[in-house]
């Protein structure tokens, strides 16, 4: 079955394994984080900010683009989204706003999830989140083709060079 929702093109299979040994690093590293982070608002809850997630993410981001660079890796894989998985990520984004929308103006569309003023912020969010989904999806399909132009340039210089 093919999917319909993102397009992936593997360029160099070498380089996809040191991208996973960098990503399977970074997991552990953030995992740790988070556990850390875990024990700390169970046992000290005064201690504990929320923020510390974020910086968690940046900081398991950041490893990996580093240890990737470090490994060697100079080639990232195509990805880009299909039309549908476009469609369908702005949807899980709006349903992720739209969710923390209701739980703090519960009193606003009193406590009814059908409510009309909740039901047209759902149709803005989404309209309003589409362009800049299809504009970085514009993004990732470029950068991708950028990587495979550059891809192919090296290989045929390192072609004429043996």
């Amino acid at each position: 079955m093919k999917n319909r929702f993102y397009y992936y093109q593997l360029l160099d299979e070498r380089e996809e394994q040191q991208l996973h040994k960098a990503g399977a690093e970074s997991f552990h590293i953030s995992i740790g984080l988070l556990f850390l982070a875990y024990f700390i608002s169970v046992l000290a809850p005064s201690i504990f900010n929320p923020s510390m997630l974020l910086v968690i993410i940046i900081i398991g981001t950041f490893y990996f683009f580093t240890r990737a660079r470090n490994l060697g890796v100079t080639y990232y894989s195509r990805f880009h989204f299909t039309i549908l998985g476009c469609l369908l990520l702005t949807l899980v984004i709006t349903a992720i706003l739209m969710l923390q929308n209701y739980q703090f103006n519960i009193e606003i569309y009193h406590h009814n999830p059908l409510h009309l003023k909740y039901i047209f912020a759902w149709v803005f969010t989404y309209i309003f989140y589409i362009p800049w989904v299809f504009i970085g999806n514009l993004g990732l399909k470029s950068y991708g083709e950028w990587a495979q132009n550059k891809y192919e340039k090296d290989m045929d210089k390192l072609e004429s060079m043996e």
